[in-house]
């Protein structure tokens, strides 16, 4: 199933998460090495997080980020208030709780930006929490942690509306404005991978075009808008009698397009439709090995030799379905 706009946005932004947080894995070394218990202690927590995390990435993509990432941040801000000795003691505060305070905002920026508000209002209250014996000489750290949460709501809310509107102009792209089906440019997309799964499934592949007999005349005889109307009741025919998993388009001024997977035979539809909607024309023709326009090609010739029998009258038998 093909992935909107958003959804592809974020499969990317988390992946870039985890290659980012791969290129940290040789920092560890290192802090094992010279770090205090607690330094050490977080450390294993983020590689350990890591190697439980990383194999679900796929499943739980957005769970699996939050989670690697909540357990670096808390690990940071916790060690922010710890003595000296217990994080590391070969550099001078001064010069690793600045940097540790990055580390921690950079954290509750990634936690606005995929978590939203819900994952930064827990994470600064953790904070308070942690610094509830320092707030005076913790105040910039927090100050810090808040500016930091924002942008990263304010980085997810451009990401969610760019998203959105990239799917707004997709589907308008693709979509018949007048009966809300999709339209060739759909279609064309649609087709090669109806047909990929008949191949690999095995099954056939029936496509159906559809010609409504009289438009022309409504329009001439009634107008456009009563035109719509037909065209409108039409494609409601077709939702309603077509089977779930069929996909439908309207390609042309009155004509409509289906794609049909492991249909044995197109009468009984058509039937189904006459009964409702008589004055339509149609052809069906299974297209399993054949492209789009030698698809088009086949059901085309057989829905004008349908029309031609209807025009001689009711007793002309046509095989709409070949």
């Amino acid at each position: 199933m093909a992935l909107n706009a958003s959804e592809t946005t974020w499969s990317r932004i988390y992946q870039l998460y985890w290659r980012v947080t791969l290129v940290l894995i040789p920092s560890m070394a290192p802090a094992l090495y010279f770090g205090g218990w607690a330094l050490r202690a977080a450390t294993l927590s983020f590689g350990l997080s890591l190697a439980l995390l990383f194999p679900l990435r796929k499943r739980i993509p957005r769970t699996a980020v939050l989670l690697h990432v909540s357990i670096a941040y808390l690990t940071a801000i916790v060690q922010l208030v710890l003595p000296a000795s217990a994080v590391i003691s070969v550099l001078p505060p001064t010069t690793w709780r600045p940097a540790l305070a990055i580390f921690a905002t950079i954290g509750i920026y990634s936690l606005g930006m995929y978590g939203g508000w819900r994952s930064i209002i827990v994470a600064f209250v953790a904070a308070l929490v942690v610094f509830s014996d320092h707030l005076v000489a913790g105040l910039p750290i927090l100050i810090g942690l808040a500016l930091g949460a924002v942008a990263g709501v304010a980085v997810r809310t451009v990401i969610i509306e760019l998203a959105e509107s990239r799917d707004r102009l997709s589907q308008h792209a693709l979509t018949d404005p007048l009966t809300g089906l999709g339209n060739r440019r759909a279609m064309e997309q649609e087709y090669n991978r109806y047909l990929a799964v008949a191949r690999r499934e095995s099954v056939s592949l029936f496509v159906s075009l559809w010609d409504l007999d009289n438009l022309k005349r409504i329009n001439d005889l009634e107008g456009h808008a009563q035109g719509d109307v037909a065209l409108l009741s039409f494609a409601d025919v077709l939702r309603s009698v077509l089977r779930e998993g069929d996909a439908l388009f309207r390609i042309g001024g009155d004509e409509f397009c289906g794609l049909h997977l492991g249909l044995k035979d197109g009468a009984s539809i058509v039937d189904r439709v006459h009964e409702v909607f008589e004055s339509v024309s149609v052809g069906f023709a299974e297209c399993t090995e054949l492209d789009l326009d030698e698809a088009l090609a086949r059901v085309d010739v057989l829905m004008y030799e349908h029309k031609r029998h209807r025009r001689r009258g009711p007793g002309e038998a046509s095989p709409i379905c070949e």
